[in-house]
């Protein structure tokens, strides 16, 4: 059995399963759950300091029957968040895009013979936006389509401070769910030296020099209220890539929590799938993005 069908009747059995993926000294924990021989896998990737736990607004609306045909989705911890192991060093995004690509290489696309390719969409908020732009950049194959939530830093207050003071505007109005898995994975899963560290990367990454580079359909979403990604940044992000949107949905940076189905919605956009779609995928629907 291959890695992929494997992890797909593990999460269709048990609910849940987990996947580890290594590369050099960095290991990712990916939360799997989900259809068996899925016709769409969407990967979810959470920004820094926060854990694969952000997204399960997100996670359960996709699974909900006649969300999407078919899904598994693939919720990653990448390392040093959450439950993978702490990173025995910094590690930068492109870094961090090297292990989803990898995850997705072993235990979505190792495939058996003759078995259809599913339709494959990543989904990153805040840093994890900057890891999926990057992933769709390095790794085309791997990441075909993607959805970028809320994406960081935006080059018009690119410095800790300012980007200090947009978080904390941010969380007066943010969900208590929000702001309670934050505190807890801050505090709780994340190092305080592995946070900064990872700042530091996000700060120095330069989003708007990678999207022009990517080939893939990419969704630029944000909250209508998200004081950390400004609509201006956001559409200049769409706008620089080949294949990009924009689109706005209820909530703060923490969309995924304010408006999961705006996010469900997007994921449609990024993969081709039209709206309304029936829950089981015509045989001779392509597979694989340009």
């Amino acid at each position: 059995m291959s890695a992929a069908s494997a992890a797909s009747a593990a999460a269709a059995s048990a609910g849940t399963a987990e996947a580890r993926c290594a590369v050099g000294d960095l290991t990712a924990v990916v939360h799997v759950s989900g259809a068996d021989a899925p016709d769409v896998v969407v990967v979810l990737v959470h920004g820094v300091g926060s854990s694969a736990r952000a997204f399960d607004p997100v996670r359960r609306a996709l699974l909900r029957p006649r969300a999407l045909p078919r899904v598994a989705v693939h919720a990653v911890d990448l390392p040093g968040f959450g439950a993978a192991p702490r990173a025995p060093r910094d590690v930068s995004i492109e870094e961090h895009a090297a292990v989803v690509a990898e995850h997705v290489r072993r235990h979505v696309l190792d495939l058996p013979d003759g078995a259809p390719r599913p339709v494959v969409v990543l989904v990153g908020h805040s840093m994890g936006a900057q890891v999926v732009a990057q992933a769709m950049a390095d790794h085309p194959r791997e990441a075909p389509a993607g959805v970028l939530v809320g994406p960081t830093a935006d080059r018009h207050a690119r410095s800790a401070p300012r980007q200090a003071l947009r978080l904390a505007r941010d969380a007066v109005g943010e969900r208590p769910r929000a702001l309670a898995t934050l505190a807890v994975d801050y505090v709780l899963r994340c190092s305080l030296p592995h946070y900064a560290v990872q700042v530091r990367h996000m700060l120095r990454h330069r989003l708007e020099d990678v999207v022009p580079r990517v080939p893939g359909r990419l969704v630029v979403v944000r909250g209508a209220h998200d004081p950390i990604a400004p609509r201006r940044w956001c559409r200049e992000l769409a706008l620089a890539a080949p294949r990009g949107m924009f689109r706005e949905v209820r909530g703060r940076h923490h969309a995924m929590d304010a408006d999961p189905e705006g996010i469900v919605a997007a994921v449609r956009d990024a993969g081709g799938l039209p709206r309304g779609l029936p829950r089981d995928l015509p045989r001779g629907l392509p597979r694989d993005l340009p």
